[in-house]
């Protein structure tokens, strides 16, 4: 197994060993979780996970009946049961798994599931705060975790979400090999939980962006191109909201700050393909590494763009 310090790893396990199962957990957590099957003879364990700067996704599968929980967690938890029964309490709060639920860190947990499927998301307080700065252009949003399930929404929207992830950041090594990539699906997550558990108020007010905050924040992208900036990195170098650079960008070139940074490395890519001089050069690879997902999607972009499609450019 992988070091999940590292600034990217991967994990996976399969055991039929309760104490195996327990010192996965705890490694995918950060803390020592109890674990208590009925009867033993039934458990079975499988988990895969990745992990990258500040979030973790992971997928588990029990066999059988079980028991499990913790006095804290050191990081936020976002959990949904895919499948199986599960009911959960984690300090006042109580609910069925079948709807996404959030864990705060410090707060205790406690579960009982059977034939459970559950997909979850560890993420550290600074990628929270982070987050909650780019979506409020706030330096130091407050956060609230009190009663937070009772005021969850967009479940369907959380729902997506982790099994986009599963799908893709942990099935797929090409696509969470790729860091263009495997950050645009990490920045979506994190705004669908803050979108999903109100734990910053994104109603209040925001600063109206100037054009010196989109001067900033086109430099901004024009120097990390290649890096994986999300549009939170953006608007915090630019320093105002996302939501307020949104509607800088749509006033002043009719398309949001995304699409222009799409535009920007759909530029590079044709560059890339034009100037290419290696035959084992392929554009499903230079696609990925500007951090185009879908293939099919990226030749219609860049014929739109371009007209032709990317394999011409290549040929020529």
């Amino acid at each position: 197994m992988d070091d999940l310090e590292t600034p990217y790893s991967r994990r996976i396990a399969r055991t039929t060993s309760i104490d195996e199962a327990r010192h996965s957990m705890r490694d995918l957590y950060g803390t020592t979780l109890a674990l208590v099957a009925d009867p033993p003879a039934d458990f079975r364990y499988e988990a895969a996970a990745v992990a990258h700067d500040g979030f973790s996704a992971a997928t588990l599968r029990f066999g059988g009946s079980c028991r499990s929980g913790t006095e804290s967690f050191p990081d936020l938890v976002v959990a949904h049961a895919a499948a199986g029964r599960h009911r959960w309490r984690a300090g006042r709060e109580s609910g069925p798994g079948s709807v996404p639920f959030l864990v705060p860190p410090g707060r205790d947990l406690r579960v009982e599931f059977s034939g459970l499927h559950i997909r979850t998301l560890r993420i550290d307080g600074d990628t929270v705060r982070r987050t909650a700065q780019a979506l409020t252009g706030a330096e130091s949003a407050p956060l609230r975790y009190d009663g937070i399930n009772g005021d969850s929404r967009h479940h369907a929207l959380m729902i997506e979400s982790l099994r986009f992830v599963e799908a893709t950041l942990i099935a797929d090594p090409s696509l969470r090999d790729a860091p263009l990539v495997r950050a645009q699906i990490i920045n979506q997550t994190m705004t669908s939980v803050l979108a999903a558990f109100p734990i910053v108020d994104l109603t209040a007010p925001r600063p109206t962006a100037t054009s010196r905050a989109v001067r900033r924040a086109i430099s901004h992208m024009e120097q990390h191109l290649q890096d994986p900036i999300s549009i939170a990195d953006i608007a915090i170098a630019a320093g105002v909201s996302t939501r307020a650079l949104q509607s800088a960008f749509q006033r002043q070139f009719e398309m949001t700050p995304s699409h222009y940074l799409r535009r920007m490395r759909l530029r590079a890519a044709h560059e890339e393909l034009r100037t290419a001089t290696d035959a084992r050069v392929a554009v499903r690879d230079v696609a990925r590494r500007w951090g185009f997902v879908h293939a099919g999607r990226f030749a219609q972009l860049y014929a739109d763009q371009y007209g032709e499609r990317p394999s011409e450019t290549l040929r020529r």
